[in-house]
């Protein structure tokens, strides 16, 4: 079972794209949910009670902006625009336990964690310090 517990803080910046060196910025909400749908891709089937769980926290029009382009990238452009993004929304402890309270969410919607959602989230954790 995850360990989580903090509230939900959502900041509004516009979303950027610099073409000079391919960095792609996200407002919050779209950050997180680029984390969660991450996570719900795991075992390469994203579940209706998982997408349930990113439209509560993140809205239709931001899921599905994020879904169309999560679905163009592969892992390692996922995990790139992560860290590139993790200066803005992850800068503190409580920003970071947010957004693994949120993956916990995700894992937890369909009533079963794997070992390998757990290790997801060791590896989330490293990647967002």
């Amino acid at each position: 079972m995850c360990l989580c517990g903090t509230k939900h803080i959502f900041v509004n910046l516009q979303s950027k794209n610099n073409k000079n060196n391919n960095t792609m910025i996200l407002n919050k909400e779209e950050f997180k949910t680029l984390v969660m749908l991450y996570a719900a891709n795991l075992d390469g089937n994203i579940q209706s009670e998982e997408v349930k769980v990113m439209l509560e926290k993140s809205g239709f029009d931001t899921v599905e902006k994020m879904e169309k382009l999560f679905t163009n990238m592969n892992d390692a452009e996922v995990l790139d625009c992560i860290r590139q993004n993790k200066a803005f929304y992850a800068d503190t402890e409580i920003n970071r336990l947010e957004i693994i309270h949120d993956l916990c969410e995700i894992i937890e919607a369909d009533e079963k964690c794997t070992v390998m959602e757990e290790q997801m989230v060791r590896t989330m954790r490293r990647v967002l310090e």
